[in-house]
């Protein structure tokens, strides 16, 4: 069963009320000092300061259920290795202040990476202090999968569309949807991502406003994840999987169609279809 952590309704009950909010800490501040105490392993400020962020309105509700989503099709007690603060404060967010997917472990490398304390919940040694800074990230990957049974994945965002990953280590990599998985043992990766799109995305969001702002009143530090980069990401997804399910799931083209227009509709003004050549 899909997981029913935030309904439509609620969600529309949190946007009235952080809308109704005075707001005196910019995004920008508190993601400066959430990453800062982060980086100090301050816990309990760090937990003050995500609940009031929260509180605050002002970190995108969109943006925190697509960090949900990724934490959603990942496997219980997995780990996700990002490579910046943008991805990790919307998880800490749902991890320490709403109680979720806490089991997933968070590795971050622009903060820190695999500290003594992550690796020691992970049950992993250090790693080498050797690595080359362009290739930190890569590494991270490998480590954490070579040394832990935990399944390994990282975002989309950072997946070898973008960046430049060796050859035999793409080899390793399975897009499962938002996540992109790395294993050196083949697996159906398509079963997966058809798990993940039916079953564990929440997606009804996808076809509410929700959010009353543009990218250019998006005051946060960290703004990868903007509503037009959302849009695309899950349009990407979609459109990837539409040639199997018009071959394979006649009955559910629709409903994969319906949402990639969902995310035109209130998430983008950029013009995929010339990117996946989709009909409307």
């Amino acid at each position: 069963m899909k997981s029913t952590f935030i309904t439509l309704t609620l969600l529309t009950m949190m946007l009235f009320k952080a809308n109704a909010q005075e707001l005196n800490t910019t995004a920008a501040d508190y993601e400066r000092q959430i990453v800062s105490v982060y980086k100090q392993k301050d816990m309990q400020t760090l937990d003050h300061l995500l609940k009031s962020y929260y509180k605050s309105g002002q970190y995108p509700l969109d943006v925190l259920m697509y960090n949900y989503n990724e934490l959603q099709g990942m496997e219980d007690w997995g780990v996700i290795i990002m490579s910046s603060a943008e991805s990790l404060i919307g998880k800490l967010i749902l991890q320490r202040v709403l109680m979720v997917h806490r089991d997933k472990v968070l590795v971050c490398t622009e903060t820190g990476g695999l500290d003594q304390a992550t690796c020691e919940r992970l049950d992993i040694p250090m790693p080498p202090t050797t690595w080359k800074p362009e290739q930190v990230y890569e590494q991270t990957i490998k480590w954490v999968a070579e040394h832990t049974d935990r399944k390994v994945y990282f975002p989309f965002t950072d997946s070898p569309l973008f960046k430049e990953f060796p050859d035999a280590m793409k080899e390793c990599i399975y897009n499962e949807g938002l996540t992109m998985h790395y294993s050196v043992t083949p697996y159906d990766n398509i079963s997966v991502k058809i798990h993940n799109l039916e079953e564990r995305y929440l997606t009804d969001y996808l076809k509410l406003a929700l959010q009353p702002y543009n990218e250019n009143q998006d005051k946060r530090q960290y703004r990868r994840f903007t509503p037009g980069m959302l849009a695309l990401n899950y349009s990407a997804i979609y459109m990837d999987m539409m040639p199997y399910y018009r071959e394979h799931r006649a009955d559910r083209v629709e409903w994969l169609l319906n949402l990639y227009r969902a995310c035109q509709n209130h998430y983008s003004n950029l013009s995929v279809n010339s990117f996946f050549n989709i009909e409307q």
